[in-house]
């Protein structure tokens, strides 16, 4: 007899009187349905903690860069907000000025302002009682913006001047003069130890002078312009300069009293400077950086007409690098984590066959794998960017108490960007599953429980769609860059290149397979299993090939551009020669004259005393103060032109420079000053040539410029009109006519059009000026030797640089970029071989039942290595060429000629580094198969057999 019994609901959720309407409610249905799919996904995650680890390292490492790099970029980028403790302190503004003209300006006078335009002429506002000639910073000064600012003002100014080291060694040293007992700055200027200095021959250091070698107490020498200045270290403070930085030293007083100093004006006051102040303050032509205006900025619509274009320009430029850098994070990590998930997919075959047999739905079973694609996405997104949030933190911490003068001191994260990072991965995670997830409505439940399990034969559709996309998207990407597009239609064709090289996958798989017939038995099973498992072996191919893809583009762009830096390379010296160019004293309102590059000269001569040193300079003129005031010039005349053409000319030749403006003070290049023997090694001129530059003749690169065997050149001072630019008058005027030698100097990037000896100069009555030193080694090329000892020494203040022609700067980066693309693709490669091996564990122990022994299975795990990085890697490069060659359009479709720097017709330059990319080809699948040999060690479990 059997009882029947009503069927009762499983245990954990209510009976069928307890439910009430809950049946026919599909939300809660599909909410009981996840909250399954993700118990069994947390399930599955523990007890499969190697593969676990691996998809969460996956989505992980690409997240963690991308939110550093966005945590790095905003810490590193100081907003005008955050610089007011160290820019302001307890000031409320500062101002500069003033400019000759009425200032426009934003919010923050460094992001943006202008005080000439020519819808804006008119002149600014003098302040009364306030000295342009002053450089001392008066009290008369101080006292007269006072009276425009109100409150309390405080003169700030800059010297740079040189810390004598020894007699023949010295070191700039950067030093502000402001007197901080006048008013408390707040956090601007805060005493660490000692006392602020009162007298006018005292300074306290700096913890970066201190850094950079000044005493903290005592007696230091400093010089300025050659003269030396005896100060005494009273103390050491902070002192932070308007961009968070800190100065070397501060002085009460200027050290100097011919110094130039250029003055701010800091304004302590109760109330706050509005933006509507800002704006009066700026018709006095001054520049104005207030705390209220920077904490409620204007309205982009209120601003300047010319100014609206700059304002927001960081948020503007965050908005773009997330949006970029999260669909960059999409398209890698879907492919980075799609093997992975395609072989988790593999591997619960007969799981899900067994609950579809058992009468789950094919959204059920979609769930199931998609719940793992959200918990393992999730997972470690979040942990990725709480880990890159806490090191940046860390390694900004450990630079602050290394550096405190670090104007990186201010951590910020923009918590959005970071959102919506997570965001990107997790829906990566979810995209890279769902590829696995929809082929279940094709779950062949019979085949998967008798262990029968392979993809489906081919779409022959497909592959010609792929075929057609490819092959279009690739041609009509060329062509739409070379004739600029719109942006539209150039990522239209990207994609269809990318889509379509993903649709010839798999028959490139099946072809493979089919042409392994004469491979050796590993290769061929190799190669035979990755086509007959394409639901695991696709996945990983495309991966590799799309970072193959990325590396071809770059490497192709990066060579190319090289290549066109190299034909337009000019070299400034001769080949192994060298230039020194002096540190300066002073604020760069006067020309110091040649006692400037006397101590340098000294100090090569001490450590290089083989090298032999010319000086060069170039004339130079004194600039009038005002734009009414005469303007000098000295100038060559060419033929046909007057002298006020010739000094500004306003007619164009047809290769865009001026006719007649060539050679002079205003010319579009300089007149060098140096030695006839220089001039002679440098222009390779004959005995004869030589002696008509001793003799007072003048070496020109223009042929035109010379008529009769002489150039005409003119000296004395010009009125410009300030409406058009054409020379209204010229007085004092003086003419020669100097015997010209018609060459090109190897020395400067095309800086100079003419040279004189500098006995020619002084004869001329010319100003000569800008010093530098020239180096010649008698017995060659400098040697590598000489230059670093001479780089140590000179290279901080000044500058040095020794010609060794042209050199490929891109080495470095080429190899740093296919070692880690490399890397890259290894990984990929191995960890879907590792998890392919993993779901071959029974198929190895009936090898190993019939005979197969360790080297057998060993070749067998590095031919499936070596089969799918080779495959990906070919398909990648071929699939890169298009746009690689899209890409030299904009890159190199603009040059010039190096010898007259005119713009020529452009034909872009591609160059396509075969030699990497076949190492990428024969070195990945290399490397990944001897990794993948060497890792099969323990024997597998034999098959066991009951008859």
């Amino acid at each position: 007899m059997t009882t029947l019994m009503e069927p009762q609901a499983p245990a954990g959720l209510p009976d069928e009187s307890e439910r009430g309407d809950v049946k026919s409610s599909r939300l809660s249905r599909w909410r009981a349905s996840w909250r399954v799919a993700l118990r069994m996904a947390k399930r599955d995650a523990w007890r499969y903690k190697g593969r676990s680890i691996l998809v969460l390292v996956m989505v992980a490492l690409p997240v963690g860069v991308l939110v550093a790099t966005l945590v790095f970029a905003t810490t590193s980028t100081v907003t005008p907000v955050e610089r007011i403790p160290t820019s302001l302190g307890a000031a409320q503004a500062m101002v500069q000025g003033p400019d000759e003209q009425e200032v426009w300006q934003t919010a923050d006078p460094d992001s943006g302002w202008q005080a000439e335009a020519n819808d804006q002429p008119e002149k600014a506002t003098p302040i009364p009682g306030f000295s342009k000639e002053d450089s001392l910073g008066s009290a008369a000064n101080v006292a007269a913006v006072r009276r425009i600012t109100g409150g309390t003002v405080v003169a700030a100014g800059d010297l740079y001047m040189r810390r004598v080291i020894d007699a023949k060694r010295s070191r700039g040293l950067l030093v502000t003069t402001v007197d901080a007992t006048a008013v408390d700055l707040g956090s601007k200027a805060e005493l660490v130890s000692g006392r602020w200095p009162t007298g006018d021959r005292e300074i306290v250091a700096t913890p970066y002078g201190v850094s950079r070698g000044l005493a903290d107490h005592g007696t230091v020498t400093l010089r300025y312009d050659g003269r030396p200045v005896e100060v005494t270290v009273v103390g050491v403070a902070n002192y932070f300069t308007s961009y968070g930085g800190q100065p070397d030293a501060v002085s009460a007083r200027p050290l100097d009293q011919q110094a130039v100093l250029d003055w701010r004006y800091l304004v302590v006051r109760d109330t706050g400077v509005p933006y509507s102040e800002v704006t009066q303050w700026n018709k006095y032509g001054l520049r104005v950086t207030s705390a209220e205006a920077l904490r409620h900025p204007p309205a982009e619509s209120t601003l300047p007409k010319p100014l609206q274009d700059s304002y927001n320009n960081d948020a503007r430029d965050l908005r773009v690098a997330v949006a970029v850098g999260g669909v960059m994070l999409l398209l890698v990590t879907t492919l980075l984590v799609a093997p992975a998930f395609a072989v988790s997919a593999s591997r619960q075959r007969r799981t899900l066959a067994l609950a579809a047999s058992n009468g789950a739905e094919t959204r059920q079973l979609r769930r199931k794998v998609l719940a793992q694609a959200l918990l393992l996405g999730a997972l470690a997104a979040v942990a990725s960017a709480g880990l890159s949030i806490l090191a940046v933190r860390g390694a900004l911490g450990i630079l602050q108490w290394k550096h405190p003068w670090t104007t990186m001191r201010y951590f910020q994260v923009s918590w959005w960007a970071v959102a919506a990072v997570i965001v990107m991965a997790v829906v990566s995670a979810l995209v890279a599953a769902l590829i696995p997830a929809l082929r279940l409505r094709r779950l062949d439940i019979i085949g998967v429980m008798k262990g029968q399990s392979v993809s489906p034969r081919v779409n022959r559709v497909l592959p010609v769609i792929g075929a057609v996309l490819a092959v279009g998207g690739g041609v009509g990407l060329v062509a739409a860059v070379a004739t600029k597009q719109r942006e539209i239609a150039i990522g239209g064709l990207a994609i269809a290149l990318t889509v379509g090289a993903l649709l010839l996958v798999p028959m490139v798989l099946v072809l493979a397979g089919t042409l392994a017939s004469r491979l050796p038995v590993a290769a061929r099973m190799a190669t035979r299993d990755a086509a007959r498992h394409r639901t695991r072996s696709v996945p990983t191919v495309a991966a590799i090939m799309a970072g193959t893809i990325a590396l071809t583009i770059f490497s192709i762009g990066l060579v190319s551009d090289t290549e066109q830096q190299r034909r337009e390379y000019v070299p400034q010296l001769a080949a192994g020669d060298g230039m020194v160019y002096p540190a300066y004293e002073g604020n760069g309102t006067e020309d110091p004259g040649p006692s400037v590059i006397e101590p340098t000269e000294d100090l090569v001569h001490s450590l290089t005393p083989a090298l032999v040193t010319s000086r060069i300079a170039s004339v130079t003129v004194k600039y009038p103060d005002g734009p009414t005031d005469p303007m000098p010039f000295v100038t060559a005349v060419k033929p046909g032109c007057t002298v006020a053409r010739a000094v500004q000319d306003n007619q164009f030749d047809p290769n865009g420079g001026p006719h007649c403006t060539i050679v002079g003070t205003n010319g579009q290049t300089s007149i060098a000053v140096l030695s006839a023997t220089d001039l002679a090694r440098l222009a390779s001129l004959s005995s004869e040539q030589t002696a008509v530059l001793r003799n007072g003749g003048i070496l020109v690169k223009d042929a035109g410029l010379v008529a009769g065997g002489k150039v005409t050149m003119a000296s004395g001072a010009a009125v410009i009109s300030q409406a058009d630019g054409t020379v209204q008058s010229v007085t004092g005027e003086r003419s020669a006519a100097l015997p010209g030698v018609v060459g090109r100097m190897t020395l400067g990037q095309n800086q100079y059009g003419a040279a004189v000896t500098p006995e020619t100069a002084a004869r001329l009555g010319w100003t000569v000026g800008n010093y530098s030193l020239l180096l010649h080694d008698p017995d060659g090329a400098i040697s590598q030797t000489d230059e670093q000892t001479l780089s140590d020494q000179l290279s901080e203040d000044g500058g040095f640089y020794v010609e060794r022609g042209f050199q490929r700067d891109d080495i470095v980066v080429m190899r740093v970029m296919f070692g880690a693309f490399g890397l890259l693709l290894l990984i990929v490669t191995l960890i879907s071989t590792a998890l392919a091996l993993a779901e071959q564990q029974s198929d190895m122990g009936t090898l190993a039942a019939v005979g197969a022994t360790k080297g057998t299975r060993r070749r067998l795990a590095a031919a499936q290595s070596a089969t799918v990085a080779f495959i990906g890697v070919l398909v990648g490069i071929g699939v890169g060429l298009a746009p690689g060659i899209a890409v030299t359009y904009p890159l190199t479709g603009f040059s010039y000629d190096p010898e007259t720097g005119q713009s020529t017709t452009p034909h872009p330059i591609t160059i396509i580094p075969w030699l990497p990319l076949s190492l990428l080809l024969v070195g990945v699948p290399l490397v990944a198969a001897l990794l993948s040999a060497v890792a099969i060690r323990r024997a597998p479990a034999m098959t066991r057999r009951a008859d």
